[in-house]
Order: structure tokens, then sequence, then C-alpha cells
């Protein structure tokens, strides 16, 4: 072997090392962060000067990298963190936006049928069925594993800030959880409400109808999954999403429930 390439050689491995090495000092440091995180209490804004570890850790809890303990802030993190932004342009551009690709839905087994329809018990002790809804206009229904998790709850906060439009097209958000509806007026009172209505599903019977909620049996082991569905006016389902990361890509849900997708589609 040339002396240059025995260099080169040499020069990559080091190279290596050196970034091995970094990788594992970062997780070492992360896994400090992450114990004084669990062992130290979030300390009250008093004006002293934060030790470094503290530091750390509000760098951490900026990037989403540590729960803060304060769910709606979590929540607004993680929406950054994936890149969720409130809606700002006019509801007929967000329609018809050229370079915009709408979200496909899964080849769910409710696809092109009628909505299941269900009796719950919303935040205020009262019955909402969803046909009385439909009634109405177009559904957003979402479920959602429950406002004690924050990256679960912020689709609801995500939901809430284009709610208007939602309305525009006239349609609705429905959220469906197993939380009783006593911890959600807790939950409202700590970290805020919506304006549109959140269900108490405590037996996950209908979470289970709609295929986010499979209960244990001998062939299979307890799941339970975000699910984002659009119900249209006919009362027919046009749009599922499923999985362990809620859905927040509200202008793809906008152009489902009004028909429309991108220009670019259509063309």
């Amino acid at each position: 072997m040339s002396q240059s390439k025995k260099a080169d050689r040499q020069q990559r491995s080091a190279a290596t090392k050196a970034f091995l090495g970094l990788l594992v000092g970062v997780g070492i440091l992360y896994g400090v962060v992450l114990a004084y995180h669990v062992a130290t209490p979030i300390p009250s804004d008093d004006g002293a000067e934060a030790s470094w570890l503290e530091q750390c850790r509000q760098v951490c809890a900026q990037y989403g990298l540590v729960y803060t303990g304060d769910i709606k802030v979590d929540a607004e993190v993680y929406l950054d963190a994936v890149e969720s932004k409130k809606l700002s342009s006019p509801l007929e551009e967000l329609l018809n936006a050229p370079d915009f690709q709408r979200a496909e839905t899964e080849q769910h087994p409710l696809i092109g049928k009628p909505a299941p329809d269900f009796t719950l018990i919303n935040a205020e002790d009262q019955p909402v069925s969803l046909s009385t809804m439909r009634e109405q206009g177009p559904i957003v229904l979402v479920f959602y594993y429950g406002y004690n998790c924050s990256h679960c709850v912020a689709q609801l906060f995500a939901l809430q800030k284009d709610l208007e439009y939602f309305h525009e097209l006239g349609a609705e958000v429905v959220a469906i959880s197993a939380d009783k509806p006593e911890f959600t007026r807790e939950q409202y009172t700590e970290y805020g409400g919506f304006i549109f209505p959140v269900l108490s599903d405590p037996d996950y019977a209908v979470s289970e109808a709609w295929g986010v909620y499979m209960r244990p049996s001998e062939s299979q082991q307890e799941d339970l999954l975000h699910g984002t569905f659009v119900i249209d006016r006919s009362g027919t389902v046009v749009f599922a999403n499923r999985g362990y990361q809620p859905f927040v890509d509200n202008q793809s849900l906008l152009q489902w429930i009004s028909g429309t997708s991108s220009r670019r589609e259509i063309e």
C-alpha cells in the first residue's frame, strides 16, 4: 500500500473515532440531563442564575427533548418540532395551493362507507351523537390518547388554531379519548379547553369500532392508535389516518373536506 493511501486511511479512521467519540459524549450528557430532569423539580423563575445542568435542561425543553411538565407548553414544543404552524392564507389559497401535496388516505375498512354512529358524553356531561352533528356538515373525527399526553393533545391545539377554516367550510371537529369528563374539565382549567366537542369513550367501544383500539386476545396484544378521519356531507368516510403519532396536516384535512386537492394533482 502506498504511503499516501495509508495516510488517507489513517485520517479517515481518526475522523471516524472522533465522530463516534462525539456521539458517545452527547449521549452521556443527554443521559445526565434526563436523570437530572427526573430527579429535580423545575425551579420557579426567581431570577437566580441557573446551573449548567438547568441550562441544559432548558435547551432540551426548548427543542422537545424533555418534558417541562406543562402539557400545553410541551404540546406547543411538539408542534414546533414537527413544523406544524397555524394556517394564515385565505381558505381559497389553501384549497388550491399549486405546490402543496395533499396527504393520501390509508386503505381503512370504513373508507367509502357510512360513518358508524355513536353517542358519547362530552366534557360538560352532555350526550353528543355523531348522527346529529353530521346533519350540520362534514366532520373531522380525531381519536387521541388523552389530555395527560402532551404530544397527543397537541393535535387538538393545532386544530383549534385553524378552527375558523373548518367552520368556513361548514365542518366541525370532534375529539375522542378514554378520559372521563371530570378529568377533561380539570385539564381545561389548568391548560385550556377547546371550543369543539371533546368526548369520553371510557371502554374504548367507539375507538374499537373505528379501528384505533385493539383489545388483547390470544393472537394479539392490546394496542391503541391515533386516528383522524374525515366524514363528508353525505356521511361517508373519505379519509383515514392512523398511527402512533398525531396527524397535524390541517391543510390536507381542509382539502379532503372540500373535495379538492392541489392544482398539481388535478392537472
